[in-house]
């Protein structure tokens, strides 16, 4: 599970950031933008990596787990989803980003929250 999980936010973070990069004027240089996307990505699995290991104890880190979890599941679901069902869709994958991801990550965040406060409460 702590594998897909960091392989789920390396990727999100991945094709996040190489869309954020594209605004640069980089010319010849546009491997620079798959560079940089590529480092960040990495360090975002790197630091889920090394903070999966046991649960989080607060209410913040519960609540950015959740965000961070089902956010990446709903942005995998609405990004591959349209592409294997709907292939002719040419704009399938903006599903997953502007609206399936943003909403897991909304539900995550509310879910890791009560999760967090049942759990100090005991």
């Amino acid at each position: 599970m702590r594998a897909i999980l960091v392989f789920m936010v390396f990727f999100a973070t991945y094709v996040l950031t190489w869309m954020v990069l594209l605004f640069l004027p980089l010319g010849n240089f546009a491997w620079i933008g798959n560079l940089l996307a590529l480092i960040v990505a990495l360090a975002a699995a790197r630091v889920v990596w090394s903070r999966a290991v046991v649960a989080p104890r607060s209410v913040v880190g519960t609540t950015g787990y959740g965000a961070a979890i089902l956010g990446s599941i709903g942005f995998a679901a609405g990004f591959f989803g349209p592409m294997l069902l709907a292939p002719e869709a040419n704009q399938g994958p903006l599903l997953g980003i502007f609206y399936t991801g943003p909403a897991g990550a909304l539900l995550g965040a509310l879910i890791g929250f009560v999760y967090g406060l049942m759990r100090t409460q005991r």
